[in-house]
């Protein structure tokens, strides 16, 4: 019974008609690769590892890894990449990518905009059990195992200061095709996804403490809209704790601690509705992030 499940909701949600992009809980760590126009934006190089197990209790759940850098080049540029690794049985795919990013500082240099591109290259695989296939022929699939190598692009703008930010992005510009479709109306096409994204800290208490409220909005062509909205408590910028509501019926505990340049995160997602949720354990996602000093990254932000 369970493996039917996993078999049936992966296909469905990864495989048939799009390749959904893999997405981290914790937009608010890594928010980069979400948006290139992010690349560069903070008072630091930043190098970050996340690993994300989904739906613990099922034989082939999805494990999701990326590591990402960014940083400023000088005053107005900046770059950045990430390497993302994702397997959801019967599907395997790894992308290499690489962002641009140029801001440009408004308000006596408090306040900045930036825009931002960014390349993908990427190769997928799916490969099914024999056995696995529905019998005869399915429009989505005419093997049961095939590779492929395509490319693809995103773009994005980020207006941010001291204690905000607001952006919006999009991905997959160029909707590559994975197969040469079955037939016409089923294209086995990367859709483009929207993504929209904000954040305010407050101080609360004598500056040591700070509360952020913080949404990420989630659009894939042709499917419902997921928004992620998230309340942080911060002692001393470095210990943090707090929730995640998503409307899909998921509700997320997180948390998050740092000594010197590193520092940790770790949350928990329990998803509520649909039938999946009285057999799996929740999906846990932990991260490590290193905050290299550099004079470029200093100077490129008034903070």
């Amino acid at each position: 019974m369970r493996k039917i499940i996993v078999i049936f909701c992966i296909v469905t949600a990864v495989v048939a008609k799009a390749q959904q992009e893999p997405i981290f809980t914790q937009y608010y760590v890594n928010d980069m690769i979400f948006n290139p126009a992010i690349s560069g934006s903070k008072t630091y190089n930043s190098f970050i590892i996340q690993t994300r197990k989904q739906w613990l209790g099922f034989d082939g759940a999805p494990l999701t890894t990326n590591i990402s850098y960014h940083g400023a080049l000088n005053n107005r540029s900046a770059i950045g990449g990430y390497l993302m690794f994702d397997k959801a049985y019967p599907s395997t795919q790894g992308s290499l990518h690489l962002n641009y990013a140029y801001h440009i500082p408004l308000d006596y240099e408090r306040v900045y905009f930036s825009f931002g591109l960014g390349a993908k290259l990427m190769y997928y695989n799916l490969d099914f059990n024999e056995g696995e296939l529905p019998p005869g022929q399915d429009n989505a699939f005419s093997t049961n195992a095939y590779d492929k190598l395509l490319g693809d692009a995103s773009s994005g703008v980020y207006l941010y200061g001291r204690n905000f930010h607001l952006g919006y992005s999009v991905t997959n510009l160029l909707q590559s095709s994975f197969k040469t479709p079955v037939n016409t109306s089923f294209p086995n096409l990367e859709l483009r996804n929207y993504y929209g994204m904000g954040a305010y800290r407050f101080e609360i208490i004598n500056n040591d403490w700070q509360l952020e409220p913080s949404f990420l909005v989630r659009k894939m062509e042709n499917r419902p809209t997921v928004l992620d909205f998230s309340t942080r408590i911060f002692y001393f910028e470095t210990t943090w704790g707090g929730f995640t509501y998503r409307n899909n019926g998921t509700l997320v505990f997180c948390f998050g601690f740092g000594f010197g340049s590193t520092h940790f995160s770790y949350s928990y997602d329990h998803t509520f509705t649909g039938e999946i949720q009285q057999y799996t354990y929740g999906t846990h996602e932990i991260g490590i992030a290193f905050r290299i000093e550099r004079l470029a990254s200093k100077r490129h932000i008034g903070f």
